[in-house]
């Protein structure tokens, strides 16, 4: 009987800490956030129209540097290091895609396990690849519809990003009749 009492007990506290966590985002200040959120969400989408790389990398970095700023764990910090690495050795590859000839060295170097499609899975692409899966796995978590689909957003810009790349990447190597959709040097 006393594993009973204590499921019941635990039964109506988890009820009461769901109320609670309810009731916190209905005051003023959580319902300006949740509406400030949406005018985030209007951004993160024009950052999508503008197809541009580079610009969706910095607002990457931007949310990156405030997301480890504000983290409330060491792993959510943990994870946050490598991924502003990784951008730091993106924003490298999308500098390099711009002068031919240095890529088509550098892609030279790729074994056939790092190549998709005849392309380099390089700096550029492994951050998108790995912050994709970063942001899939913060979608798990606990948050706001609002919340989530400005995840959701990121991860549509990150696609957008990659398919700009791609195709400064099969410009730089003289692939098809690429025509580098993206910021032109």
């Amino acid at each position: 009987m006393a594993k009973t009492g204590l499921l019941v007990k635990l039964a109506t506290k988890l009820s009461d800490d769901w109320e609670a966590y309810h009731q916190k985002e209905t005051p003023p200040e959580a319902l300006a956030f949740q509406d400030g959120l949406k005018d985030t969400l209007g951004m993160y989408k024009e950052l999508a129209e503008a197809q541009d790389p580079e610009a969706i990398l910095k607002a990457e970095q931007i949310a990156l540097i405030q997301e480890k700023e504000f983290a409330n764990s060491a792993e959510m910090v943990n994870s946050i290091k490598p991924g502003l690495t990784q951008l730091d050795e993106a924003r490298q590859s999308l500098e390099l895609v711009h002068d031919s000839e240095a890529y088509q060295k550098a892609a030279s170097t790729y074994a056939g396990k790092r190549k998709q499609g005849g392309l380099p899975l390089d700096g550029f692409r492994e951050f998108i690849k790995s912050h994709q899966a970063r942001m899939t796995n913060r979608l798990k978590a606990d948050g706001s519809h609002e919340e989530k689909n400005i995840l959701r957003q990121r991860k549509t810009n990150l696609k957008v990003a990659n398919e700009a790349y791609i195709k400064l990447q099969k410009k730089a190597l003289g692939i098809g009749n690429a025509k580098g959709k993206g910021i032109t040097r």
